[in-house]
């Protein structure tokens, strides 16, 4: 028998390679569609920054073809940064953004984490951002730190965004890097795990720095679950349960399966969509309060549920919040884990963690930093990015060069574990002090070509150079 298609004869056995191979030809393409947001210039962007960049940036739309949670094709969105000076090949970033608190709060609308990835635009940085799958256009409910997912949405972003910068004549340099803060920093890990298992020799990751993450779901953020202490931000563990059930279809039957009958009503109403994430934080303090007379996320739950996460390792939600820890494996490139100790939301347990099964499962070039010991979780973000860009750019070829072009001055290594060689001191021609992030003098005169800063905490720090026709001022990382 032949069957007939547009008056086309194909035989049978050939239409069925066809129809099995289609998905394949419609994902061999990624993108999409790339739309034109804005362009901010170098010195609006410093002022909206409150840091000095050298460049200005571009800012794009990137739409383009993944699998999504429920295993179907979809669409997803994300961002592009370029700098606006692209008369050198550069270096490109993916971001993995924070957790948001509703759909359309997304990198590609510039309404999420946007100081991140335009400071790292803006000192030279390609920088691509994932919207995540069921955030920004992708359809559905989010997968909220769901580590498959999280990792395939980024990495189908990076071939789509390589589509494009083939089409557009965009000159990269070959050098990947991986960074991301709180559920970003998860996520980051993700990817940095999907890329050097699967993708090594297609997609090489240079460097990665993986901020503040909650790698550690089976364990330190379960302490939060099912702890007596109170906790800012109680809408993490619906929206958690929530995610899993997005993605596996097997965690409970009815929300009351988990979830006390008075939290119920308003848990399903942000899974429509009626309030964001902040809203469900901020009815569900109130009826903790209320009810229990504390914010401990542990009333939230049913006693039964509890009761199994403490004490039953086959039970499902343990499964797969095990399954979604970020560091079962090693990861080859140089990496660094960021963090601050007094983190209120992301409890720095996490780094720790991920840092002893790192290095017990072999990993050769890895560090933990603790950027400062004294914030919490919103404000380490920014030393936490500075301090990723300054590592990054270790891997550039421009880093030892002269960094200041009337003085002859070059400062390495950087980051450091202690001493900082200052090529192109002359004691008599320059005066050197060493300042913290909040602008304290720390060593207010240096007359030698060697600093010395074991003794300091790990962080970063400014060394600034003065001589007689211009200062430079640049970061250092003590770890």
């Amino acid at each position: 028998m032949i069957l007939v298609y547009n008056q086309i004869k194909i035989k049978p056995f050939i239409f069925l390679i066809l129809f099995i191979t289609f998905p394949v030809f419609l994902f061999s393409q990624q993108l999409q569609s790339v739309t034109h947001i804005e362009d901010v210039g170098s010195q609006q962007l410093s002022e909206e920054l409150g840091l000095d960049v050298n460049n200005g940036v571009k800012f794009y739309k990137i739409t383009y073809n993944t699998i999504g949670s429920d295993g179907s094709p979809d669409i997803a969105s994300g961002l592009i940064v370029l700098p606006d000076n692209t008369s050198e090949d550069r270096s490109l970033v993916i971001y993995h953004h924070g957790t948001s608190p509703a759909k359309d709060m997304v990198p590609s609308s510039l309404n999420l984490d946007y100081e991140a990835y335009a400071y790292l635009g803006g000192t030279g940085y390609v920088v691509i951002a994932p919207d995540y799958l069921g955030m920004g256009d992708s359809r559905g409910f989010h997968p909220y730190v769901h580590r498959e997912t999280q990792a395939s949405a980024s990495v189908d972003l990076l071939k789509a965004f390589h589509e494009w910068a083939n089409q557009e004549n965009i000159s990269l340099n070959g050098n990947l890097f991986l960074t991301g803060y709180s559920q970003g920093g998860h996520a980051s890990m993700s990817t940095h795990q999907l890329l050097e298992e699967q993708y090594q020799e297609e997609y090489p990751v240079t460097a990665a720095a993986h901020l503040s993450g909650p790698y550690s779901l089976s364990e330190v953020m379960k302490e939060i679950i099912v702890g007596e202490q109170d906790y800012p931000f109680p809408g993490f563990i619906p929206y958690t349960i929530l995610g899993f059930q997005e993605v596996y279809g097997d965690v409970y039957d009815n929300l009351s399966d988990i979830f006390r009958e008075i939290f119920v009503p308003h848990i399903e109403s942000f899974y429509n969509g009626s309030f964001n994430l902040t809203q469900l934080s901020i009815i569900m303090s109130l009826l903790l309060l209320q009810e229990y007379g504390n914010s401990y996320p542990v009333n939230i739950l049913n006693p039964s549920v509890v009761e199994d996460l403490k004490n039953n390792p086959d039970y499902r939600i343990n499964q797969l919040l095990a399954e979604n820890d970020t560091y079962n494996w090693v990861p080859q490139a140089p990496t660094r884990l960021f963090y601050c100790q007094a983190d209120d939301l992301v409890p720095f347990e996490n780094s720790l963690v991920a840092n002893e099964n790192f290095q017990t499962n072999g990993a050769s070039n890895l560090q933990i930093i603790d950027v400062n010991p004294a914030l919490a979780h919103g404000d380490c973000a920014e030393p936490a990015i500075l301090a990723t860009v300054e590592f990054f750019n270790g891997f550039l070829p421009t880093q030892l060069q002269i960094v200041s072009d009337i003085s002859n001055i070059r400062l390495f290594p950087n980051p450091t574990q202690g001493i900082i060689t200052i090529d192109g001191f002359v004691a008599n021609n320059h005066n050197v002090r060493i300042f913290d992030l909040s602008g304290r003098l720390i060593i207010p005169e240096i007359s030698r070509n060697t600093i010395n800063l074991s003794q300091m905490d790990n962080g970063v720090y400014f060394i600034r150079i003065e001589s007689e026709r211009e200062p430079l001022t640049q970061k250092i990382i003590k770890y």
